[in-house]
């Protein structure tokens, strides 16, 4: 009987020793981490953004050159006493002194800027017709050369029954000013030929977008370009190639290349 017990006993012993050794069950792992909230997208600012410029804009506020064109320029000549002048918009632009006119017939005249080579302008009263002839001799009544009519129309005042023209005007649906700014040259074209190289005209840069013009006869007034507005006025009570004066907008259509 002491014998079992003391056997019992030691059985006991082993497994409490056992029970001791095991390797304790793995703890199950934490829970990952709740992931974080994204951050908000970046809001735009209030209001329009601007833009960095991008390369060469800033160059394009400084024209190379622009043109003032003309619906309403015509050329007025009056035979007896010789008299030419060109005008646009209410003004002379050139009073003809570069510029000579021979009588052919009573109804035709032979025209041509001083500077012009190999060609001439011929008009015809009678007809009411301008033509451009090249190879042909000036102020011969034979002509010759091959001539080109131009689209310009001619009005002529008097000479009826024959007699010398009062005056004519050869009208031109389109004309021009073109100003160089590099070159500082400006020139009145029609019908594809310079009417004038304005020698006798001034200019003048005001402002960076702002110009003014004034041919040498004119008095107590001028013409002032803008060339980011592409609008011309005339300017009355104000000092050329200053800004002030009052200004009347003209019927000019401008045109800017930069």
């Amino acid at each position: 009987m002491i014998e079992r017990i003391f056997k019992c006993l030691i059985l006991i012993a082993f497994l409490a020793l056992g029970m001791a050794c095991l390797i304790p069950a793995p703890q199950p792992p934490e829970a990952p981490p709740a992931p974080e909230e994204p951050a908000p997208a970046p809001q735009p600012p209030e209001g329009p953004v601007l833009e960095a410029p991008r390369a060469g804009v800033l160059g394009m506020l400084a024209p190379k050159r622009f043109t003032l064109n003309f619906t309403d320029a015509y050329l007025v000549y009056v035979p007896q006493n010789g008299t030419l002048q060109i005008t646009a918009q209410g003004n002379v632009l050139s009073y003809g002194g570069d510029w000579e006119a021979k009588r052919v017939k009573s109804y035709l005249y032979h025209m041509r800027l001083r500077t012009w080579q190999g060609f001439f302008w011929k008009v015809n009263t009678s007809r009411k017709e301008v033509y451009r002839i090249r190879g042909g001799t000036f102020g011969s009544v034979l002509g010759g050369g091959n001539e080109t009519r131009l689209a310009a129309d001619v009005e002529v005042v008097g000479g009826a029954g024959g007699a010398d023209p009062d005056r004519f005007l050869i009208k031109f649906p389109a004309s021009y000013m073109v100003y160089s700014i590099a070159d500082d040259v400006l020139q009145l074209a029609a019908e594809g030929n310079v009417l004038s190289y304005c020698s006798d005209w001034q200019r003048c840069k005001v402002q960076a977008n702002t110009y003014h013009f004034k041919q040498s006869n004119w008095d107590r007034f001028y013409w002032k370009v803008h060339t980011l507005s592409k609008k011309a006025w005339r300017c009355r009570n104000g000092v050329f190639c200053q800004a002030g004066g009052s200004d009347q907008l003209l019927d000019i259509e401008v045109k800017v290349t930069r």
